[in-house]
């Protein structure tokens, strides 16, 4: 083939190429007008539907606004408890209308001494942090993502005479329902992804047996010796004291603390504690001091010399507490010592012991008393002489029937 046929086979190829791609391009330019225009007429077919649709939804949105406003300014003028009230009594209506959305574990907690509390989302029940003050009759619920606004959004409902008020408090990210108790009672937890759940209990239906232990002062140091203070001796005591009943998981003993961090509690709340709540033991635990004297050491215990002699006593109880402590540290054991003069002492209504677990202004005694390791040990010596302490008055309730 010669060189200008050769030019002139390859201009009919090309020519045929952008032919092609002509023909392709009127196709798909007809196809893109036809599906335009119908998307066009659907439009305009279905347009009044999809406008009504859109408006129905911002209209329901602006209803549920509606809606949620008029909630708030409703329950911004009841109290915690009458909120609490409210929405307990709404579960209670759809219980006696039969409604399908009420779930069969929410009517137990339209019931006495219950209560159900909703965790805001992604809240984990493990990180809610409860706090009992027996002395001050409240219970603190410490919920972490809880807002200003919690009460109003999430749930609380239940049932208990012994609520005298709810308050709630936000800050810092965290919220805290604040329950003030008409009597003394402990608050039984459990929590799934959802709720929390409480239980009231009497701690006199609870237990067979009831021990208040005392650390103290708190708020003001007690003895000092430099830098040490026997409030958070008598405190570290006392923690140690009650991990140790709570170890052991036995139902049949309550043990109940005036104070479990460094707070001032009056004399007459701390033994107050004990006679309300009929306990069958006081203890107080405290760290003795003498003026000028740096030889002085060891455990001396504290009772009331003037209480009537019964078959277990103040005496009784005080002398097995100077011999279990002193057996379980090892320190020297002075004496069993008049209390009638100190206003807990004579003003208990059970048996009971006020322990002076050692010197603080003796250099080496303190060095003990300081240490986490002799606490545990003044700590197992205190828990073995309520133990005891306890047999002793059981066998003596068995004798009498």
């Amino acid at each position: 083939m010669s060189g200008s046929q050769k030019k002139h086979a390859g201009k009919n190829s090309q020519d045929a190429k952008e032919n092609r791609m002509e023909r392709k391009l009127v196709r798909f330019t007809t196809a893109f007008i036809c599906a335009c225009s119908l998307f066009s007429c659907i439009a305009v077919w279905f347009l009044p539907g999809i406008e009504r649709g859109v408006q129905a939804f911002g209209a329901g949105l602006l209803q549920k606004r509606h809606e949620r406003e008029e909630r708030y300014a409703m329950l911004k003028e009841m109290s915690g408890l009458e909120i609490m009230d409210y929405n307990t009594q709404q579960v209670q209506e759809k219980v006696e209308e039969g409604k399908e959305e009420v779930k069969e574990e929410e009517i137990t907690y339209t019931q006495d001494k219950k209560m159900r509390i909703e965790l805001p989302k992604n809240t984990d029940g493990k990180d809610v942090l409860i706090v009992p003050d027996y002395i001050g009759r409240q219970i603190a619920i410490k919920i972490p993502g809880a807002d200003e606004n919690y009460l109003y959004d999430y749930q609380i409902i239940g049932k208990a005479d012994e609520i005298a008020n709810l308050d709630y408090i936000s800050e810092g990210g965290a919220g805290t329902i604040l329950l003030s108790m008409n009597t003394i009672v402990d608050a039984d937890s459990s929590f799934d992804k959802d709720y929390l759940y409480l239980d009231f209990l009497i701690p006199s239906e609870e237990h067979k047996r009831i021990v208040v232990v005392d650390a103290g002062h708190g708020g003001e140091p007690g003895a000092v010796a430099g830098n040490v203070y026997e409030k958070d001796i008598t405190l570290a005591i006392v923690q140690k004291v009650k991990a140790a009943f709570e170890g052991e998981k036995d139902k049949d003993i309550g043990i109940y603390c005036t104070r479990l961090e460094d707070k001032d509690v009056s004399l007459t709340d701390r033994v107050n504690l004990a006679n309300q709540m009929g306990a069958d033991l006081f203890v107080s635990v405290h760290i003795n001091s003498i003026k000028g004297r740096t030889d002085v050491q060891g455990i001396e215990v504290m009772y009331d010399e003037l209480a009537p002699d019964t078959e277990f006593d103040s005496k009784d109880f005080a002398q097995i507490c100077l011999d279990e402590t002193q057996l379980a540290t090892g320190a020297t054991k002075r004496s069993l010592i008049n209390g009638h003069k100190i206003y807990i002492i004579r003003s208990a209504q059970m048996p009971s012991a006020l322990i002076e677990v050692g010197f603080i202004n003796n250099p080496s005694e303190l060095a003990r008393l300081v240490d986490g390791a002799y606490q545990q040990k003044a700590a197992q010596g205190i828990y073995t002489a309520i133990k005891k302490s306890l047999r002793q008055i059981d066998k003596l309730e068995k004798k009498k029937k």
